[in-house]
């Protein structure tokens, strides 16, 4: 009578946790100390339970980032153990030799390896669960919080360890498989945003700030959700599509393992045809990475980004040579290269020349439905609902501006050509999105100077009341009501909690600002920045901090009906230096300057006298303006405001003093 044969190999599994059982023992212990062993040194110490006990809503607030960095490196070194039999030539050459079907070894060798992450996790879910019973947890996690975490973590190390598995399958060097995957792991959200980057570098007028595109793919990456697990509160993750791309990553190693050649080992990748697509996609992620970084540090010259391009080529073709040839004399291969780089230089100048008309692309008005208009200077609108951004011009006439101000833009390139600087006083961003009638969207944004030329497309824009009551929703919106104000002057703040007053202040803020003017809205958030401001805190517990401008005549005629005007309006008598300069200096200097000991009278100015501080102090801004002023007050001599004015404002003292 024939004996059976028993499927479980119990020698195979005997020798393999000889060589990775210590991954989940580790594993385990890890968890141990950062989950079970925390929350009992938690309950017994009375500082950490009451901290604890006020912020933690899930397990993974105990110790998250280094659960966050378990997940990441652990399930990839059990693949790595698991597929390393048939990496190593004479392990691969024994192994293959027994008599046992491939599916059979596969089934083997990956259950092992994926034991190391499962067990570790079910038994922390189950000691978890006992110590529920057994002790008060109740403060850090209940019943709910352990199925929520054991169902986070199996999906995410089951995903990381499928997807490290298949890449062992691709490649013969246990270093290259674990290299490579983390290389795929990050490559969603990385090639989209190098590729973006590009776009905004090559394309005038691009905009990557409302792109679905890069919030999609960085939404796939699994590092996305490992990190912000143990960062937010209540956080819910996406998981389906991970079970089910781990399900199609370990069928497609199944099917790999079944034609891979035992004499791949010891080859970085064990499939030829897999050669030429490693081969270019290292060559072109390289290339990418050095357009943008030759294109950011140089201000984004076409010539710079050429240069990142090539340079970036050939590094990342050579790398990648060097890699599956296993040698650095790699430099007689370039017949590949010359063809790869030929037909990516003429999609670069496809982009360069424009050739398929992206930036002169504007919607006639009867195809706008409405437009969502993003100015710089005092404030700037964003919709609370992150991409999906709504319309806040609906007006035929506005949206008329909006198309007129796109189409000066369009027809000087210079002037919205981005650039890395500084966003300053002379500079601000545009964002354009317009709503077409067939439910499509066209987005566009640019940097452009606040100059008189664009000045007269912007002022009646901004200027508009419907800009700005969209770009401060929560003042005109009746349910974000103001739980508390803070009125901050050159010599302090004054908190305001009484309703009836923060009414009051509210009623005239909504008025005043209605009426700022244009010059008002594109100066006024740098004006007076370093001593008037009022601070409005919501029901939300959030925040907006705004300037106290000069203009708001009905907002200061309440704070002095109530007393709260104290350090808000600046008189001579409050002053005592006023400082002016002509050079460039770092504006850091103005803090600094009434503690330095030597101060350079080539370019600085110190203004003591009482008469010519009350003629400084007259001086109009002028953004455009060369020469800085900074006002001191009289507590430590305290920097109060700093702004800028043109020479033709100056008194004639002031000018001979700089001859």
């Amino acid at each position: 009578m024939p004996s059976k044969t028993s499927y479980f190999k119990k020698e195979i599994w005997k020798q393999a946790f000889r060589s990775s059982g210590w991954i989940g023992i580790g594993y385990f212990l890890a968890l141990l100390f950062v989950l079970p062993l925390q929350v009992i040194m938690v309950k017994t110490n009375p500082e950490q339970f009451n901290y604890y006990q006020d912020r933690a809503d899930n397990l993974f607030y105990l110790n998250g980032e280094v659960q966050s960095i378990l997940i990441l490196t652990v399930p990839v070194l059990a693949a790595i153990f698991a597929c390393r039999y048939m990496q190593v030539k004479d392990s691969a050459d024994f192994i293959h030799s027994l008599p046992l079907k491939r599916a059979q070894l596969f089934y083997h060798q990956f259950f092992i390896g994926y034991m190391m992450v499962l067990i570790p996790v079910l038994v922390t879910g189950f000691i978890l669960f006992i110590m529920y019973g057994l002790i008060d947890v109740d403060f850090i996690y209940q019943h709910e919080d352990i199925g929520n975490w054991l169902y986070d973590t199996l999906t995410l190390v089951t995903f990381m360890y499928s997807i490290s598995y298949l890449i062992g399958n691709l490649s013969g060097i246990s270093v290259v498989q674990g290299a490579l995957s983390y290389i795929v792991i990050f490559f969603p959200s990385g090639i989209s945003l190098l590729m973006i980057e590009n776009l905004r570098m090559l394309l005038e007028g691009f905009s990557a700030n409302y792109s679905a595109v890069l919030s999609y793919f960085t939404n796939i990456s699994p590092i996305y959700w490992i990190f912000e697990i143990s960062y937010q509160s209540n956080f819910e993750i996406v998981t389906w599509y991970y079970w089910v791309l781990s399900v199609v990553f370990v069928a497609l190693s199944l099917i790999l393992y079944r034609i891979r050649h035992i004499e791949s080992a010891n080859q970085a990748i064990a499939f030829s045809i897999m050669k030429p697509i490693f081969k270019f996609g290292v060559t072109i992620c390289f290339m990418l990475l050095g357009g943008v970084y030759f294109g950011s540090i140089q201000g984004q010259y076409v010539g710079w980004i050429m240069f990142g391009y090539i340079c970036g080529a050939i590094l990342g073709y050579l790398l990648a040579e060097m890699v599956i040839q296993k040698t650095w004399r790699v430099f007689h291969q370039w017949k590949g290269f010359v063809i790869y780089f030929g037909i990516s230089m003429l999609i670069v100048l496809s982009l360069i020349f424009d050739w398929y008309g992206f930036e002169t692309i504007i919607p006639d008005e009867d195809e706008v439905e409405g437009i969502f208009f993003n100015g710089g200077g005092l404030v700037h609108t964003y919709d609370a609902e992150g991409n999906q951004v709504k319309p806040n011009i609906t007006d035929p006439d506005l949206i008329q501006h909006v198309i007129d101000l796109h189409e000066y833009i369009v027809s000087y390139d210079q002037i919205g050509q981005r650039s890395d600087m500084m966003h300053t006083e002379i500079y601000t961003n545009i964002d354009i999105i317009y709503h077409l009638e067939n439910s499509s969207k066209v987005t566009r944004e640019y940097s452009i100077p606040v100059i008189k030329e664009s000045e007269q497309y912007l002022q009646p824009i901004l200027e508009s009341d419907d800009y700005k009551k969209s770009s401060m929703p929560w003042l005109y919106q009746e349910n974000d009501d103001v739980d508390r104000i803070s009125v901050n002057g050159f010599n302090g703040s004054q908190e305001v909690t009484d309703q009836e007053t923060i009414n009051k202040i509210v009623a005239a803020f909504k008025k005043d600002y209605l009426e700022m003017t244009y010059d008002e809205m594109s100066q006024g958030y740098f004006k007076n920045r370093d001593s008037k401001t009022i601070e409005f805190e919501l029901e939300t517990r959030e925040t907006k901090f705004l300037p106290l401008l000069d203009s708001y005549s009905r907002v200061l005629e309440v704070l002095k009906d109530e007393d709260l005007d104290r350090g808000i309006i600046i008189t001579p008598e409050d002053v005592s230096m006023i400082a002016i300069t002509n050079s460039q200096v770092n504006k850091e200097m103005f803090y600094e300057l009434p503690q330095m000991e030597e101060i350079d009278s080539n370019n600085w100015m110190l203004v003591e006298k009482s008469e010519q501080i009350e003629e400084l102090m007259k001086l109009n801004e002028d953004a455009n303006g060369t020469w800085e002023v900074g006002i001191y007050g009289p507590m430590n001599d305290r920097l109060i405001r700093r702004f800028q004015v043109s020479e033709d404002q100056l008194p004639s003292y002031v000018k001979d003093y700089f001859e």
